[in-house]
């Protein structure tokens, strides 16, 4: 072998070894920086298409007023459920004198298969709930129209309290049964459902 071929093979495979080292550390620092900007990101808050709009219907001047939400993006139905319900007994916060109780909290969400969602509430919502048979009407209403118009595959809703069935929030609507027929009749605030209706 000659001296200047004895001097190349080292100087390629040198600048062969230079050339892949370089590579790795540019694509490394790309790593890097793509990892780096997606946590800046996520710090940040979530991108516009992460987020989505739920619909609550408030009981507002003895009707349900529709208000719309934007809340973190959630796909699995618990999770939806989940945050009508942290939005809805927010209340409207327009600052509006509202039915809705304060200091509600969610102890549980069950489905059966008769897709009736049961919806385990806090005392706090007969406690704190301050309002006639019409406010008492609409609150449940509102409730109810909430959930329904946000979730797939929930046909009606069961409201429990502290895990147990409640005869009533304020003495005037009758909640031992789902809400869906009891929320279909037009009620005034003048008169009770009778137990058929109520049924």
């Amino acid at each position: 072998m000659s001296s200047s071929k004895k001097i190349w093979v080292p100087l390629v495979v040198f600048l062969f070894l230079a050339g892949a080292s370089a590579g790795y550390y540019f694509l490394h620092q790309f790593t890097l920086e793509k990892q780096a900007s997606s946590a800046a990101q996520q710090d940040l808050g979530q991108g516009p298409e992460d987020f989505f709009t739920l619909r609550l219907y408030y009981p507002e001047n003895n009707r349900l007023q529709l208000v719309e939400r934007r809340v973190a993006g959630r796909t699995r139905q618990r999770a939806i459920a989940d945050a009508v319900i942290e939005e809805f007994f927010k209340g409207p916060g327009d600052g509006t004198v509202s039915p809705v109780p304060r200091d509600v909290k969610l102890l549980g969400l069950y489905k059966d298969s008769s897709q009736i969602l049961y919806v385990d509430l806090s005392d706090e919502i007969r406690r704190n709930f301050q309002g006639d048979a019409l406010a008492e009407y609409l609150l449940l209403k509102g409730l109810y129209e909430s959930l329904i118009s946000n979730l797939q595959d929930v046909q009606d809703v069961k409201v429990l309290i502290e895990g147990k069935e409640a005869e009533s929030l304020g003495g005037h609507v009758y909640l031992k049964y789902p809400l869906k027929n009891t929320v279909a009749y037009d009620f005034t605030g003048d008169e009770r459902p009778t137990d058929a209706e109520k049924r």
